[in-house]
């Protein structure tokens, strides 16, 4: 039963005051339905007599409504209806100080900045974009990468001792190094000493890999090639932490690692990739001797630049021998 019928019968008691007229299923219409001056007495109404006036209220309610409608507003924009969502205004601070500095900084970053509030809150726009966005990152993190998706980019397909995603995010040491199974297909490759390792993990947000994990992975493969590198095989590991490189690592002896992983979403960035690279590999490795390039992503850092930046850390990494913050190099510092 629609809304309207629900209201109309909810106004109807189940003892209605009728009399002088013909039971109600016989109106077309409320207007049929005697007015002032008719006298009246209880009368109990049958469960269809009882339906039929509903009908005709329903009826009633309906051409009062069409007869004072407005004409329906188009699709989206201010004044429209919410088939499309209104684009976010460049800054929503009443009054700022500092107005032409505003459309700069907010041009700067996809972070939520200059949103101002309604009283002590946040205005429901934004909130409600808010929570969007921490859904779409809880979603990240429970996602998962395709089965075939390792085959369909020349990956051999690895497994950590995390039983299952559960696992992973409760126990991260079990992230960290290989099951018996998988160590024994990176053994196979064992000695085989590329250049660099380029490694594959679905990390904290797999979903990351799914979106932007082949063409990264691409410009990852073209940097080093063009640097005159060799990178070996493939390895894409499923429950990855980034120290399970360097198991991998040192079972290839290889030079560098390069582990591409899906990072910790924050909101709304579900589709994130960090490039984690580290020379030297060996179990343990302490992070503070690996260089980061994070917010790999169309709207961050693209996959070109990921691939460009990659090359000239190794590049330092190879001649002295060392990497992470004693390396002295960041994001566009040469």
């Amino acid at each position: 039963m629609g809304q309207s019928r629900v209201r109309a019968r909810a106004l109807l008691p189940k003892r209605l005051l009728v009399h002088g007229f013909p039971p109600p299923h016989a109106f077309p219409s409320l207007d049929a339905l005697p007015r002032d001056g008719v006298s009246i007495s209880a009368v109990k109404l049958d469960e269809s007599t009882l339906q039929s006036i509903v009908d005709a209220v329903v009826q009633q309610l309906t051409r009062e409504a069409l007869a004072t409608a407005a004409p329906p507003a188009p699709c989206g924009g201010t004044h429209g209806h919410s088939c499309t969502a209104d684009p976010r205004p460049l800054h929503s601070v009443e009054r700022p100080v500092f107005e032409a500095m505003l459309p700069r900084l907010v041009a700067l970053t996809s972070s939520q900045i200059a949103m101002g509030r309604a009283g002590n809150r946040l205005r429901t726009d934004d909130y409600l974009r808010a929570r969007e966005g921490q859904a779409d990152a809880r979603d990240a993190v429970h996602s998962e990468v395709p089965p075939d998706w390792p085959s369909q980019n020349e990956l051999v397909p690895l497994l950590t001792r995390c039983r299952d995603r559960h696992e992973y995010l409760l126990f991260p040491n079990q992230g960290r190094r290989l099951d018996d199974v998988s160590r024994a297909a990176v053994e196979a490759h064992a000695n085989t000493s590329p250049d660099v390792q380029i490694i594959v993990g679905d990390g904290l947000s797999p979903n990351a890999i799914v979106q932007n994990g082949a063409a990264t992975l691409a410009a990852l493969r073209g940097a080093f090639v063009g640097a005159g590198w060799r990178t070996g095989v493939g390895f894409y590991v499923k429950h990855a932490r980034i120290a399970v490189a360097d198991e991998i690592g040192v079972l290839t002896r290889a030079r560098a690692t390069v582990i591409l992983v899906g990072e910790r979403p924050g909101l709304g960035t579900g589709d994130s990739l960090s490039v984690y690279l580290a020379v030297n590999p060996r179990l343990g490795q302490d992070n503070a001797e690996k260089n980061c390039i994070s917010n790999v992503r169309p709207i961050g850092i693209t996959a070109h630049e990921a691939g460009s930046e990659s090359v000239a850390i190794l590049k330092r990494a190879f001649v002295t021998g060392r990497g992470g913050v004693s390396l002295g190099i960041g994001w566009g510092r040469t």
